[in-house]
């Protein structure tokens, strides 16, 4: 999928540049307002080892800045006549289903960037008034069947070097493997994840992911890798679709997973909100 950009390209958190949010106390306090607003969902990582007590609800601020990217990148942000207020649909709806917008005013201070966060906004509110139309959500997929695990295209090809050696601290369920071991472990794992996958196409969660230094994107397929117990996945495998094989690029905690998956919708597969 190759996608346009002006200027510089810059694939992820444009928001922070383009945006003051307020202080690091101030933007939190908006982002809880904002998971009142929005329809229950966990926002927040599971594993004590990414947790950081200082910046709470990591996975949402994570999505408001990518969704802001994406929005950027497809042109969707909304600008009123007169250049002083810009908003742009999050993609959250509230219980009722009314969308949430972030709404931005000019920000008084030339020297810092162009917009100032104000609020999170439902379609009525009084500060919306100003724009004729409101945006629309961001879009990721033009093709749809980049969302379904092609089991044709079975098996994964593996760099299993890469995949164990560059990502070791991650394979935290088995810190205590030697290499041959866990080697052994990973193929296996791989090995009965693509059974799976050939059964039940649904645990295949797409990502989508912005190449850096390039001007292009693509969707990345993760699936659970069962280390330890064919019940319980520890680490997310990403697959990627070139040509006529999918390989093994990288392995990903399952915080991270969510956190990358959730930009494109909720996934509804259950290994990885387990």
């Amino acid at each position: 999928m190759t996608t346009q950009g002006a200027g510089t390209y810059k694939p992820e958190y444009n928001l922070l540049s383009d945006a003051y949010l307020g202080s690091s106390e101030k933007i939190y306090k908006k982002l809880q307002r904002l998971e009142k607003m929005a329809k229950s969902e966990n926002w927040d990582f599971k594993d004590c080892r990414y947790k950081d007590p200082s910046r709470s609800l990591p996975i949402l601020y994570n999505y408001l800045n990518f969704t802001y990217d994406r929005l950027k990148e497809e042109g969707k942000l909304a600008i009123s006549a007169d250049s002083k207020a810009m908003c742009f649909n999050t993609g959250l709806q509230t219980d009722l289903d009314n969308d949430i917008y972030a709404f931005f005013i000019e920000n008084s201070n030339p020297h810092k960037q162009p917009w100032y966060f104000v609020k999170f906004c439902e379609p009525h509110d009084k500060e919306l008034t100003v724009f004729a139309g409101l945006p629309d959500i961001a879009e990721y997929i033009e093709d749809a069947s980049d969302l379904i695990f092609d089991s044709k295209l079975l098996p994964i090809r593996v760099n299993y070097e890469h995949i164990i050696r560059d990502n070791r601290e991650r394979f935290h369920a088995v810190a205590d493997y030697e290499e041959y071991e866990l080697r052994q472990s990973v193929e296996s794992a791989i090995s009965r994840v693509q059974e799976r996958v050939r059964r039940n196409y649904k645990i295949a969660i797409p990502q989508y992911y912005p190449i850096k230094g390039t001007k292009t994107s693509t969707i990345q397929l993760l699936l659970p890798l069962c280390l330890k117990s064919p019940q319980r996945a520890d680490l997310a495998l990403v697959v990627q679709k070139e040509g006529k094989a999918y390989l093994a690029k990288t392995v990903l905690p399952l915080d991270w997973a969510y956190m990358n998956s959730r930009r494109i919708v909720r996934p509804d597969a259950e290994w990885i909100s387990i």
